[in-house]
Formats: C-alpha cells, structure tokens, sequence
C-alpha cells in the first residue's frame, strides 16, 4: 500500500508546481531553472530594443546596464509571492496573482486602469472579476527554460483572445458570425477594434530626469486618446508609441504593438477607421499632426491613426521655469519600429480611405 502512495504524491506535487516539474520556492537560481532565463528576470527585451542600432542608446550614449529601468525587473519569488502578515511572512500563490502585484512594476497598465475607472470606461475583463493571471500563464511568468530576445519572440507568450473566445465556445462568450468578422478575411487582430485607445508616457525627457531623479516629473504626461494602428507579422493590430528626448534635446520615437488593456465587448464601427481625417490625410501623402497647443493645453488626436511612421508629427516638450514647453528639434526624430512592428501599405491606406458604415444584420 505504501509503494502506491509516493507515486500519487509525486504526480500532485508536479501538477501544482506548474513549470516542467519545477516546484516554486526561494532557492540560488541556476543556469538550468526556469525563471532565471525569463522575461521577467532578465528583462532582455528593453535592453534589446534600447542598445538596438536604431535605439534610443543612439541618442543617450549611456549603457543600459546605468538605466534605471532594469531595476524593476524581478530578482527573485519574494517580488510577487512574499506576503507580510502579523502573525509574519510566507510566500503565497494568491497574492502573486492579485493585479495589484502585477501592478508594482508594470505601471502603464495600473495607469490605464486608473484612467478607465476615472472615464468610467472600464475594461470588460476587469467588469467581469478577472486578472491578469487569467490570461497569463505560468509558463509566461516563470518562465520555460528558454531565453527570449523580447515578448514577442515566437512562444514567448501564450496569452491569445482564442483561447477562450472560440467558436462554439461554451464557458465563454464565442465570437459571433457577424460580418465585421469575416469581410477582413483574417487580416485583423481582435485588439484593432476591441481596445478602446492607446495610452502612452507621453514624451520621456532624459535631461529633466538626470535633474530630478523622478519618473512622474520627467515626462509631460499619461496620454489615453487616440488609437495607434501598426502591423505585426502582416496582420493589423493595435500599437503604441513613446516619444523621448534625450538630455541634448534630440528626439526619438518608438513604435510597437501593444495591446493596452481597456478591451471593450462591442468592437470599433466601419466609420471609426474608414474615410476617417487621419486616413484621407495620410493616404493623400500629406503629414498628419497629432498634437495642438490651445489654450496653453495640448490638445491630441482623438480616433484611430495608421501608422505612417514618416508622416505621423508629434510634439516635443522641454521644461522651461518648471513647466513644459514645445520645441522645434533641431534634427528629424529616429525613429524606431519596436517589437517587429510595421507601417501601413499604400494599398491598404486606400482601402482604409473607402468609407463604410456600419449596419447590423
């Protein structure tokens, strides 16, 4: 009897402990363990699009290694699952996969949040109870043993609408046969028309943080209007951008796909992306600018914007007396498309600019 027990116990031990046999407790990591070589751990994507040849370290001349943003990256379990209690601490599945967790370090998603609750526009997914563990799994998190370059690396990550909104899903809402999801033959992500806006850092000033040494003070602001369209392999999806400058003032800008998570159930009508004053703009081969200084606010672009990088004018902002300015830079912005992205087609412009409107069946 006892030989058939430790069988049994080892087969429950490795399904709770959920990447490839390895059970998650404080340990000296290894070069063989599983979250040493993950995204999370070694935070290879940011080092690898910033040291990049077209990369922002172009402009700053400063390593990463002297960045600070590599010192949110995870360096061990006590970053999301050490819980501190009165009666004393201990490590914790639960809290690791509360999103106030998550939050700590990725602050662009605890923005959006914020601004959303504030809109009152809230994601559906956070509507409906959900968190980010419920789309991202522990193989994402914890990592498989593999080195990434970046998240968007082949089988970097497993998180997809399919793998719940599917055809005759049951536990689900499946995805409808509406006309809206067939007429783009498969050439649309869902995020093109489910993501209500992009929502960027906007303008990331080196020189004002080497002064200050605070985030919060070194940007010009947390931007949620519009939405930035790009391409990833070949299929349109939403995007997102950072504007910088660096500490001489010369300008970059970062384009990438980017699902921003403030996902509506309903999609984007025909008419918010067709015949639109930023299509016919950019489609004509005329620039487009994204930005207006009224009334001493700046006033951004609010609709869907195809990416164009050569086209697409942004503002550049400079403290001055303590408050935000905008400069003509004396040089044109480098541009770099991140995480593979790419720019709309001529032909794909012109069948944006076909105005359609939106009917229900």
């Amino acid at each position: 009897m006892q030989k058939n027990i430790f069988p049994l116990l080892f087969i429950i031990i490795m399904l709770l402990a959920g990447c490839k046999g390895y059970i998650h407790y404080e340990q000296p990591e290894k070069p063989d363990d599983c979250f040493s070589t993950s995204l999370h751990k070694t935070g290879a994507g940011m080092r690898y699009w910033y040291e990049a040849d077209d990369g922002f370290k172009k402009l700053t001349g400063i390593p990463y290694d002297k960045l600070a943003c590599k010192n949110c990256h995870s360096k061990g379990c006590s970053d999301c699952h050490l819980e501190k209690s009165e009666n004393g601490s201990g490590y914790s599945r639960e809290i690791a996969q509360k999103k106030e967790t998550c939050f700590k370090c990725h602050a662009r998603e605890n923005a959006v949040d914020k601004m959303d609750k504030t809109r009152n526009t809230p994601d559906v997914h956070t509507q409906a109870g959900m968190t980010c563990a419920d789309c991202h799994t522990l193989r994402e998190i914890h990592g498989d043993g593999n080195s990434y370059k970046t998240m968007r690396d082949p089988d970097a990550k497993d998180a997809a609408c399919t793998n719940c909104h599917a055809e005759n899903s049951e536990d689900y809402p499946e995805i409808p046969d509406t006309r809206s999801h067939t007429v783009h033959k498969g050439k649309l992500d869902c995020n093109s028309c489910h993501v209500q806006n992009t929502m960027t850092c906007y303008n990331c000033h080196f020189g004002e943080f080497a002064k200050t040494k605070s985030k919060p003070q070194s940007f010009f602001g947390k931007i949620k209007d519009f939405l930035l369209l790009v391409k990833y392999k070949g299929k349109i999806t939403s995007g997102n951008l950072q504007t910088l400058v660096s500490s001489e003032n010369k300008p970059f800008i970062v384009y990438a796909p980017y699902l921003t998570h403030s996902i509506t159930s309903n999609g984007r009508k025909c008419e918010q992306c067709h015949g639109t004053e930023s299509v016919n703009t950019l489609a004509s081969g005329r620039t487009f600018n994204m930005g207006t200084l009224r009334n001493g606010k700046m006033d951004f672009y609010k609709g869907v914007v195809p990416l164009v990088p050569e086209l697409i004018e942004w503002p550049f902002f400079e403290k001055k007396n303590g408050k935000w300015v905008t400069f003509e830079p004396e040089q044109k912005p480098l541009i770099q498309m991140g995480l593979y992205a790419e720019p709309f087609t001529d032909d794909e412009l012109n069948k944006l600019k076909i105005k359609h409107t939106y009917t229900r069946y």
